[in-house]
């Protein structure tokens, strides 16, 4: 099973070089530069945009390969549609995966994903999902 594809020179907030220069000392300092990877650290950075309790930045930044890229991502459009976040009855927070996530991840690596890093959270998989059971896709 492979990794989901680098987007770490895509789907990034243009900086000036000097603001680059403080965004790169931020990233060195907090230890986030891997972070890039499939999330935009550079918009958040430049909005400021602050941790929620659970040490998550918000959705608005997620890059297409982010195992809960979401609608709320300023690159979700409709040819490359984010999952939705919905909140259940009880409270308690379920994502529903895209096409986009399943192609990107897999049922087996979203589930994987959710135990790992989301275990407050449901995985609430569509019944398209069958047709992406175990491997990444190109």
């Amino acid at each position: 099973m492979r990794e989901p594809q680098d987007l770490s020179g895509d789907y990034n907030t243009q900086l000036s070089p000097e603001d680059e220069a403080k965004f790169q000392a931020w990233a060195k300092a907090s230890g986030r530069e891997r972070d890039t990877f499939d999330y935009d650290l550079r918009g958040a950075w430049k909005d400021n945009a602050q941790e929620a309790a659970n040490g998550h930045l918000p959705d608005t930044y997620k890059k297409p390969n982010h195992p809960t890229f979401s609608q709320e991502s300023k690159y979700s459009t409709h040819e490359l549609q984010g999952g939705r976040w919905v909140e259940k009855k009880s409270g308690k927070w379920a994502f529903v995966p895209s096409s986009t996530n399943l192609k990107n991840m897999g049922v087996d690596g979203l589930s994987r994903y959710f135990q790992e890093r989301e275990p407050d959270a449901e995985l609430d998989l569509p019944a398209a999902a069958q047709l992406y059971p175990n491997s990444y896709s190109k």
